[in-house]
C-alpha cells in the first residue's frame, strides 16, 4: 500500500484545507481493516447522560444510542469533574492529526475497550489549524473523550521564544487573534465556547526567558483575567508554553515553580515544553537536565495537590505519570507525540520509515527489527485491533502502525488500574523491563530504544 501520510517529522504541515476526499479514503480503508471481537458480540460503554456508546463493531467510537439492544455492557465513561478528580485513573489526550481526523474515533473506542477504562480520554484541537466549524464537529464526535480542549495557541505570536513557522495566511483566518498586539482574553474564552470545548485554557503565550519574572507574571495576570470571566459550570488550565531552558535550567525552573506554587487559584496545569529540532520522528529526550525538569515538575504537582496535563509528550509524557503528572498527549504524526523546534525544510514529503511500536521495548522499531523479533518463540504478538490487518500484508500500512502505536500508549497509561498497582510502581517495572528486553536483543541505529537508560537513570 502507499502511503497516503506526510512524512511524520513535518510538524506543522497540518494545514487540511485541501485533504477532505484524501482524508475520507484514508478513514474508511482503516476502518474496513480493523479486527473487531471474532463473537460478532458489540461491546458498549455507558455515558455520563445514560446513553451508550458502541465500543467495537459498525460505528464504534461515534454511534451512541438509547437502549440495552443486544450487547455487551462495558466500562462507564467518565465525565469531565471525574476525570480530573484527585485519585482518577491517569488522563491521555488525543491531538486532533492534520489528516484522517476520523480516525481518532474508533482508536479511542479501542481504548475504552482494551482498558475497560482505566484511563479517561481527552480530544484535543488547536484553534488556528482548522476553521471555526471543524474544530466544532471534531470535539463533538468523540463521546468517549471525557474532555474536550480547543487550544488557542497563542505560542504562535512569539517566533522570538519559541522557534515555530511563520504564521500562514489561512492560520490568521482561522485564528485572527494571532495577529492583534493585545490578547482579548474573553474572545479567547468565546472560541473556545463556541467550538465545544469543556475544559478551557488560558492563552498559552510563550515565556521569556530572557526577562523571566516580567514573562510570568503577565502570563498569570492574563490568565487571571481569565479565571474571571468563566460562566458557572465551566473549568479553565493555565496554559504555559516554555522553552526546554525553562525546565532544564534550574534558576528558571525554581522561579517557575515558585510562581506555580505561589498561584493556588489554579488547580489545573496544561503546560507544553519545545523539544529540540535534532530529535528524529517519534525519538524520545534523553537531556538528563529537560528530563530532571520534568520529573520535578510532576512531583510539585503531586506534592501541590495540582493536576498537570503535557501535551505533545508521547512516551516521555507516559514517564511522567510515575512522578506525578495527571495526563500527557499523543497523537498519529509527530507534531502530536513532540511540540519540537521548527526546521526550515524538515522532511516533508519524504517517505516514512516503515516502523511498529514494540510494548515489551516502550520503542518504535524498524519493520524488519520487528519482523525478526516477531520470529522468536517467547514473542508475544499484539491483540490490538489494527495488527492482525498490519501484519498480514505484504505493504507496510503506516496508518494502522500509528494507529496501533497509539493504542498502546493508552493502555499503558492504563496499567495502574488494570494491574493494580500504584501508578509510580508500574512505570518503574515497565521501564526496567524493557531495559532487559532491549539488552537481550541486538538493536541498532533507530531501533535501539536509547532513551531508556535516560529514563532508569531518573526512576
Amino acid at each position: 500500500m502507499t502511503d497516503k501520510w506526510p512524512d511524520e517529522s513535518d510538524e506543522w504541515a497540518d494545514e487540511p484545507g485541501d485533504q477532505e476526499l484524501s482524508d475520507t479514503a484514508i478513514e474508511t480503508d482503516v476502518d474496513s481493516k480493523i479486527s473487531d471481537d471474532p463473537s460478532g458480540q458489540r461491546l458498549v460503554a455507558l455515558l455520563p447522560d445514560g446513553r451508550r456508546l458502541v465500543l467495537s463493531g459498525a460505528g464504534a467510537g461515534a454511534t451512541v444510542f438509547d437502549g440495552t439492544d443486544t450487547t455487551v455492557a462495558g466500562p462507564t465513561i467518565r465525565d469531565r469533574d471525574d476525570a480530573l478528580a484527585s485519585g482518577a485513573p491517569p488522563i491521555m489526550l488525543l491531538h486532533r492529526p492534520h489528516q484522517a481526523a476520523g480516525v481518532i474515533q474508533r482508536l479511542s473506542a479501542s481504548i475504552v475497550a482494551a482498558t475497560r477504562g482505566g484511563v479517561s480520554l481527552g480530544v484535543a484541537a488547536m484553534l488556528p489549524d482548522s476553521s471555526e466549524a471543524t474544530v466544532t464537529q471534531w470535539l463533538s464526535a468523540h463521546p468517549a473523550a471525557a474532555l474536550r480542549l480547543a487550544d488557542p495557541g497563542c505560542f504562535r505570536m512569539d517566533p522570538t521564544l519559541v522557534r515555530i513557522s511563520d504564521l500562514s495566511d489561512r492560520a490568521l483566518r482561522w485564528a485572527p487573534y494571532l495577529g492583534q498586539d493585545e490578547i482579548d482574553v474573553g474572545e479567547l474564552l468565546d472560541r473556545q465556547r463556541f467550538a465545544g470545548a469543556n475544559l478551557f485554557l488560558s492563552s498559552g503565550r510563550a515565556l521569556d526567558p530572557t526577562s523571566p519574572q516580567r514573562s510570568l507574571d503577565t502570563v498569570f495576570t492574563s490568565a487571571d483575567e481569565a479565571l474571571s470571566k468563566l460562566q458557572a459550570g465551566e473549568r479553565m488550565a493555565l496554559n504555559l508554553t516554555m522553552s526546554t531552558q525553562w525546565l532544564a535550567s534550574t534558576a528558571l525552573r525554581e522561579m517557575l515553580f515558585a510562581q506555580l506554587v505561589d498561584q493556588e487559584q489554579f488547580d489545573l496545569w496544561h503546560i507544553r515544553v519545545q523539544w529540540p529540532a535534532a530529535l528524529r520522528a517519534f525519538q524520545q529526550p534523553t537531556d538528563a537536565n529537560l528530563l530532571a525538569g520534568y520529573k520535578r515538575l510532576g512531583q510539585l504537582a503531586y506534592d501541590e495537590e495540582r493536576r498537570l496535563l503535557l501535551p505533545q509528550t508521547g512516551s516521555t509524557g507516559w514517564l511522567q505519570l510515575g512522578f506525578g503528572a495527571t495526563g500527557f498527549g499523543a497523537g498519529p504524526f509527530g507534531a502530536g507525540q513532540a511540540f519540537k523546534e521548527y526546521s526550515q525544510g524538515g522532511g516533508g514529503g519524504t517517505t516514512p520509515v516503515p516502523r511498529y511500536f514494540e510494548p515489551s521495548l516502550l520503542h518504535y522499531v524498524e519493520r524488519s527489527v520487528h519482523e525478526a523479533l516477531s520470529s522468536q518463540s517467547d514473542y508475544e504478538t499484539c491483540d490490538c485491533p489494527y495488527c492482525p490487518a498490519l501484519l498480514a500484508a505484504v505493504d507496510w500500512n503506516h496508518e494502522l502502525a500509528r494507529l496501533h502505536g497509539l493504542h498502546w500508549l493508552g493502555r499503558l497509561a492504563a496499567l495502574q488500574t488494570t494491574s493494580g498497582r500504584p501508578i509510580e510502581a508500574v512505570v518503574r517495572r515497565s521501564v526496567r523491563a524493557a531495559i532487559a528486553a532491549a539488552e537481550s536483543q541486538p538493536l541498532a541505529g533507530i531501533s535501539s530504544p536509547q532513551h531508556l537508560r535516560a529514563w532508569d537513570r531518573l526512576l
